[in-house]
């Protein structure tokens, strides 16, 4: 495990297929939000591509990432199953 993967994936599931995809790793976080997103704007969005970049680039922390991701989700109205942490 590289200090950019994720302890926990987060489940990603399209609204449109009903298809459930697993968010494991900054990069699948980073590349979903460039390639997949539903939008391509608004504030967590933009922070979320920022925080995903710089960590990807060794700045920052994967959990800042993951969390990043999880807020821009929530902007964008996308349904996610996040498993909990004890």
């Amino acid at each position: 495990m590289n200090n950019k993967d994720w302890n926990y994936p987060i489940m990603v599931i399209c609204k449109r297929t009903g298809k459930v995809y697993a968010v494991t790793s900054t990069k699948e976080a980073l590349d979903m939000l460039l390639n997949a997103w539903p939008v391509a704007e608004g504030k967590a969005f933009m922070m979320a591509l920022q925080i995903c970049a710089d960590v990807e680039r060794g700045q920052g922390q994967a959990l800042e990432a993951r969390n990043s991701f999880v807020t821009a989700a929530a902007e964008a109205g996308v349904p996610l199953e996040i498993p909990v942490i004890q």
